[in-house]
């Protein structure tokens, strides 16, 4: 095929995700290229430029992780080895001869994701004029991969599809702890552990009439002569894992394939993803930040398991384990996904009894010493971070409550506030009370020797950011308690508490500090905040404590002593802070430090330094980064509602419909710099209280039930000044 319809097919692939992509023409391709991830909450695989999972991109060795090798394979969340490591359930790959050349690879590649449809679209260039695009997909709601390779030009002699079941990076190693059979078009999979084995199969299919499925000494195979047109091959997944008969699960799900075909499942699977990005839209003339937003709002999509949100479905992000230090709740309610959020929420309840356990109960029933999470959770409770000092964090447990009450913030459900939220508030609380707060010599409430942030040294005492979540959890469990006419002695308490902490917040006089002592700069300052919202914006400390961060970020904006660059995550904190402080110039450039350090694709890193990549597509900042842009557009404080609270003053044009709380849903756009339209539209769980609609220009018009439902009866209480 001609160099130019290579560009016409590569185009198209830019043009469906909006622009962004990867190619060969990249000149750091080799050394910084990272592939997109592709999956549905359970099944995950990262997909690269020929969508299969070679192992054989130089850019791998770099990029450091926490699981291992980072080669691209297979992986489904909670199957787990004895050694609580996701087990890995093989690989797909691709084998062309073409130009002569039996195993060759592509001259020229381009790649594309679509993070609206959840498609991976890529196009090759092979030596002798052969041309392959493809398009690949893990289904939305079924274990399944699915991968289409379109034949155009010279015909290649010979292709092979080839799902193997082998360890990342080995051609001749089993995954570690199974073992399988391959026959008839089907491999048999066992997982071994000293209980509960896990036993599955994959089933590989292909469309054309020609195809057979041949058992190989590694696993399953398609090989086709001189393939030309549209060909889809197919890799299904069942076990028994939940209870389910895997060989009767596999049959249905082969039958569905059978039946429906790729045009029925793509249909299927593009109707799902946009069902569930149709529930919000922001619209910013800064079209790279555009880009990093939606697809970080695809990577959360992505992560979202059956438990709650880990780092991610891969050895390489802790084994697809859950962090308590997260920042989720504001990113996922505020575009209308509060069931993913409600999920972790009832994650970390059903966790209950393994926190009572690690809080150091004294026997059944006893309640006096609260709860702790793990750090580094399983689905079942269990710690499973290494031995180090994070061990000793308690700052997450305020960031559970954080997340959890957000929940409650965004649709008003009293049952699943005293079900679900109440008993981890009230849990919290009592630990934070009884085995964190202490009473110094000279008076002062402080929280006991603890790892902050894990830049700093450990431990330290009367830490900001940890000081911040208790607080946080204190007043949410004091809230809480107050609404469902509860606990009343110990709600007192616990605000009492928690006034005492905030009164005795480590300051040098002019702006909080990390910790008593410390002289160097950390984003801890940012928590009053960011997250956990318990210092008032106008407080003069945190102000002055955001612009010392923010003019000193070169500094400490790393994760680690030896990272150099800004990390995403931390600009993004930083981006958030300004945002509520209603600094929208300082939140935009922060943004735009954050977009720095992202990959190709809008994906987010741990850090991304030159030569030291670490874990791309990683779940907690991505949140952070959706929740600043969100909160420029809109924030919501109490029954206030800020339109464009923190929007730089360049961005003339843009639009947003976003949730805020209590169940009410606001739109307006922007044209010319004038707000053209505006709209607030309730839920079912609305619950009638009056809410004030603020506008940059000082505007502020009230809204009752009524006006809701017919906006002409909205009141005006202040208009803007005239200029």
């Amino acid at each position: 095929m001609s160099g130019c319809l290579f560009a016409i097919l590569a185009a198209s692939a830019v043009a469906s995700c909006g622009g962004a992509d990867v190619s060969s023409e990249w000149e750091n391709a080799a050394m910084q290229y990272s592939p997109p991830v592709l999956a549905n909450g359970d099944l995950c695989g990262l997909f690269d430029f020929r969508n299969s999972m070679a192992q054989d991109m130089p850019s791998y060795a770099f990029i450091k992780c926490t699981g291992g090798t980072y080669r691209p394979s297979i992986y489904r969340e909670g199957r787990r080895t004895d050694n609580l490591k996701l087990a890995c359930l093989g690989r797909i790959e691709e084998r062309v001869s073409a130009g002569g050349v039996s195993n060759a690879k592509p001259v020229r590649w381009g790649q594309s994701l679509d993070v609206h449809d959840a498609i991976s679209v890529v196009a090759n260039s092979y030596a002798g004029g052969t041309e392959i695009s493809s398009e690949a997909f893990v289904l939305a709601d079924a274990p399944v991969i699915a991968v289409r390779k379109s034949f155009t030009g010279t015909p290649p002699e010979e292709y092979e599809f080839e799902y193997i079941f082998r360890r990342p990076d080995s051609y001749d190693e089993k995954p570690l702890h199974s073992e399988y059979t391959a026959r008839d078009g089907v491999l048999s999979f066992t997982v071994e552990k000293a209980v509960g084995s896990i036993h599955g199969r994959a089933a590989l299919l292909c469309d054309t009439v020609d195809a057979a499925v041949e058992s190989t000494l590694r696993g399953l195979r398609v090989r086709l002569r001189r393939p030309a047109g549209n060909i889809a091959f197919f890799l299904a997944f069942a076990d028994d894992f939940a209870g389910d008969d895997p060989e009767a699960a596999i049959t249905v799900l082969a039958g569905r394939i059978r039946r429906e075909g790729w045009d029925g499942l793509k249909r299927n699977h593009v109707g799902k993803w946009r069902d569930w990005h149709v529930r919000s839209s922001v619209s910013i003339p800064d079209k790279k930040l555009q880009r990093i937003y939606d697809t970080s709002l695809y990577n959360l999509k992505c992560w979202s398991t059956r438990w709650s949100i880990p780092v991610g479905i891969l050895p390489s992000h802790w084994n697809g384990t859950f962090f308590g230090f997260t920042f989720f709740g504001p990113a996922l309610c505020a575009t209308g996904h509060e069931d993913d959020m409600r999920k972790v929420a009832l994650f970390w309840n059903s966790l209950l009894p393994a926190a009572r356990v690690r809080a150091g109960r004294a026997y059944p029933g006893d309640a006096s010493t609260g709860i702790r999470f793990a750090w580094l959770s399983d689905e079942k409770g269990a710690e499973t971070s290494g031995n180090g000092r994070w061990r000793d964090h308690i700052l997450h447990m305020g960031t559970v409550c954080h997340e959890a009450m957000t929940c409650w913030r965004y649709r008003e459900d009293h049952v699943f506030l005293r079900e679900t939220i109440y008993p981890v508030l009230k849990g919290s609380a009592e630990f934070y009370d009884h085995q964190t707060v202490y009473e110094t010599k000279d008076g002062k409430t402080i929280i006991g020797k603890c790892c902050d942030l894990e830049r700093m040294p450990s431990p330290v005492q009367n830490p900001f950011l940890t000081t911040c979540a208790a607080i946080c959890a204190l007043e949410n469990a004091a809230e809480a308690a107050g609404i469902l006419d509860v606990d009343g002695a110990l709600a007192a308490r616990w605000r009492e508490l928690a006034a005492r902490l905030r009164r005795d917040l480590p300051q040098d006089g002019t702006k909080y500090i990390p910790y008593p002592g410390y002289d160097a700069r950390s984003v801890a300052v940012l928590g009053g905040l960011v997250p956990y919202g318990v210092i008032d914006s106008a407080d003069p400390l945190q102000r002055a404590a955001v612009r010392d961060f923010d003019g000193n970020m070169e500094e400490a904006g790393g994760m680690l002593l030896n990272v150099k660059r800004v990390c995403t995550w931390y600009a993004a904190w930083t981006a958030a802070a300004q945002a509520r402080l209603g600094d929208g110039a300082g939140a935009w450039r922060n943004l735009q430090k954050a977009a720095s350090t992202c990959g190709r694709f809008g994906e987010i890193f741990e850090f991304n330094d030159p030569g030291a990549m670490s874990i791309p597509w990683c779940s907690s900042p991505q949140g952070t980064f959706v929740q600043a842009v969100n909160e420029m557009l809109l924030r919501c404080v109490g029954d206030e509602l800020r339109l464009a609270p923190a929007v730089p003053a360049e961005w003339k044009d843009f639009s947003f419909r976003l949730r805020a709380y209590d169940d009410l849903t606001v739109e307006a756009e922007w044209k010319g710099g004038r707000c053209v339209r505006h709209r607030v539209v309730p839920g079912k769980a609305y619950s009638g209280r009056t809410k004030t609609l603020v506008f940059p220009d000082g505007r502020r018009i009230q809204y009752d039930a009524e006006a809701i439902s017919e906006p002409r009866n909205a009141r005006i209480t202040r208009k803007p000044p005239k200029p």
